[in-house]
């Protein structure tokens, strides 16, 4: 299964696999020069590679949107060894 990831999606395994319950706007300020990240990052949501939590923001102003959390899925951990 490692195989089968591009360097985006290898760069976003790799930094949630650092950086758990990471927030979606740290990840993308710290991969931001990656191309096509945000793609990545949502393919591997949908693909249960990533799972994403949401929790509640920090402002009052931001309130209405709750910020995305990511943590690597357990069950797949052991897939993702060589990344």
């Amino acid at each position: 299964m490692a195989g089968g990831f591009n360097e985006a999606e290898k760069a976003i395994i790799k930094f949630v696999k650092e950086n758990p319950y990471c927030e979606r706007k740290n990840l993308i300020e710290a991969l931001g020069g990656i191309p096509g990240l945000e793609e990545a990052l949502n393919k591997l949501a949908d693909d249960m590679v990533l799972i994403e939590l949401t929790g509640p923001t920090e402002s009052s102003l931001e309130s209405r949107v709750p910020k995305k959390i990511y943590i690597i899925n357990p069950e797949k951990e052991n897939e993702l060894e060589g990344i």
